[in-house]
């Protein structure tokens, strides 16, 4: 545990999600890889519907509508939709069929699994701190443990720009009743998590359990932990 500024009065704790309660890698991984096993079902004749193939749709569709970068479930609806019409399907056949393989990606993308140091934090910390998500991914975190947990959940599209833009921490302090300087918002992202709440004028925790140097940061934390259970000798 690291301190580089001093803690003020907290009264809400937001969290990141991805890699920062639970480990995304292997779950990611295995949502694309049921993504591009679907589509390949789907058109078996087809090489077109590959990994590169819809990276490069996607670039196409970011060059011309930037702010799709900011939702991320409308940007993978888009770009299914795209390589669905480049396979001959008509628009409207396509925009069901991807909406489809989307939702059957999200069932794949919520099969998480949660470490009992989460649960034991969170249930530790709910009791005296509202607790709240601030999220640029696309968990269905209500179809998980982690659901109860939570009452306010922001996800970006949806309730603002990505972090580390400041709509969502701004958002939740609306939402919450609260100062944006009394929320602590905890990550693992150097430039999503920390660099965008200190920007909003929150205080930050820097989750650093990958071992990466403060070198990296582009603007300091209030606090670096090594392992997400020092929060409860934190607070």
């Amino acid at each position: 545990m690291r301190f580089y500024k001093r803690l003020m009065p907290v009264k809400v704790i937001s969290f990141d999600l991805d890699d920062t309660l639970y480990d995304n890698v292997p779950v990611i991984t295995a949502a694309e890889a049921w993504l591009l096993q679907a589509l390949k079902n789907h058109r078996p004749e087809s090489t077109l519907l590959d990994a590169n193939n819809l990276a490069e749709i996607k670039r196409q569709i970011l060059a011309a509508e930037p702010e799709l970068s900011h939702d991320v479930s409308a940007l993978r609806l888009r770009v299914l939709t795209q390589g669905l019409r480049q396979q001959g399907v008509d628009q409207a056949a396509a925009a069901t069929m991807a909406a489809e393989f989307y939702q059957g990606f999200l069932t794949e993308r919520g099969k998480i699994e949660v470490p009992a140091i989460s649960h034991q934090v969170l249930t530790e910390l709910g009791q005296r701190y509202q607790l709240a998500v601030i999220t640029n991914g696309n968990l269905p975190i209500e179809n998980t443990a982690l659901a109860p947990y939570f009452k306010t959940v922001l996800r970006a599209g949806i309730d603002g720009r990505m972090k580390p833009a400041a709509d969502m921490f701004n958002l939740l302090a609306a939402q919450t009743g609260v100062q944006v300087s009394e929320i602590l918002h905890i990550g693992d992202h150097i430039n999503t998590d920390v660099l965008g709440a200190v920007h909003a004028g929150c205080q930050t925790i820097w989750l650093n359990d990958q071992g990466r140097s403060a070198n990296d940061l582009q603007c300091l934390p209030h606090v670096e932990l090594e392992r997400l259970e020092q929060m409860l000798e934190l607070l």
